[in-house]
């Protein structure tokens, strides 16, 4: 039986992904794990926000395609103010919590939800109950019906 030989454009796309294997593993600076410097990028189509709040309160943020959303929760009540440059009118907002101990999910309120239109930004006022804030595991941002992902904490 005949050994398989590797056809030449096979071979060179094997080696081209080795190459490129190996220069990502290559990202250190060489004293002590040290990234490229270099800043990700980011989308041009979702605001980006430096959220502050006041001492005690934890603050998550959402951004993708236009939609800028930011929780900030001090004990079980809150705000979500939500930035609108996504082209069209959103349905009301909403969030979920997962709990951290055991996933169980602790379903937010929003006070008077409406609408936010296109180039607007609507702030409403959230609370929840039956967690402490240390067992908040992921918050999820809802828009009308539908689950729009998880915020990050800040």
């Amino acid at each position: 039986m005949m050994p398989h030989r590797m056809k030449p454009t096979l071979r060179a796309a094997t080696v081209l992904f080795v190459v490129s294997l190996a220069a990502a593993a290559c990202t250190s600076s060489g004293t002590g794990g040290d990234a490229s410097s270099t800043p990700p990028a980011t989308s041009s189509q979702s605001p980006v926000a430096t959220v502050t709040g006041p001492p005690g309160a934890i603050i998550y943020h959402y951004a993708n395609a236009g939609l800028s959303a930011t929780l900030q929760l001090e004990g079980d009540k809150g705000t979500l103010t939500i930035q609108n440059a996504t082209g069209r009118e959103l349905s009301p907002p909403g969030f979920y919590i997962l709990d951290a101990r055991d996933g169980k999910r602790i379903d937010g309120t929003v006070d008077a939800p409406g609408p936010v239109p296109d180039g607007q930004t609507g702030t409403f006022h959230v609370s929840f109950s039956g967690l402490e804030d240390k067992n908040i595991g992921l918050v999820v941002l809802m828009i009308g019906p539908d689950n729009y992902g998880a915020f990050v904490r800040q």
